[in-house]
């Protein structure tokens, strides 16, 4: 392999190796199911408006809504939430603990 062209090699690896796109999601890999926010919430009986009235950035209620049906959500938005829930209760658990992915 010394004597070949290493552009050509780039070429042929590029155009039969198709990385997957890893900013979306299969169909299958977005729906988590209920997560441990939902739960929490009804326990400490909070609705969305409460953590989006808590947030001091622009959290949606959209947002909380999918994120207790266990909708997939982007690491930043898992983060707003967490903030705005930690706002809300005067707690301080971890993402982990309300967000089970």
């Amino acid at each position: 392999m010394s004597g070949s062209d290493p552009s050509a090699d780039a070429t042929v690896l590029s155009e039969s190796v198709q990385l997957p796109r890893t900013h979306r999601r299969q169909p299958e890999e977005r729906e988590q199911g209920v997560q441990p926010l939902a739960i929490l919430m009804q326990r400490l009986q909070l609705s969305a408006h409460d953590l989006v009235s808590a947030s001091p950035r622009q959290l949606t209620h959209k947002m909380v809504s999918r994120a207790v049906k266990g909708r997939w959500l982007t690491i930043n938005s898992r983060r707003q939430v967490h903030e705005a829930f930690c706002l809300a209760t005067g707690t301080a658990p971890l993402i982990s603990e309300l967000f089970n992915y």
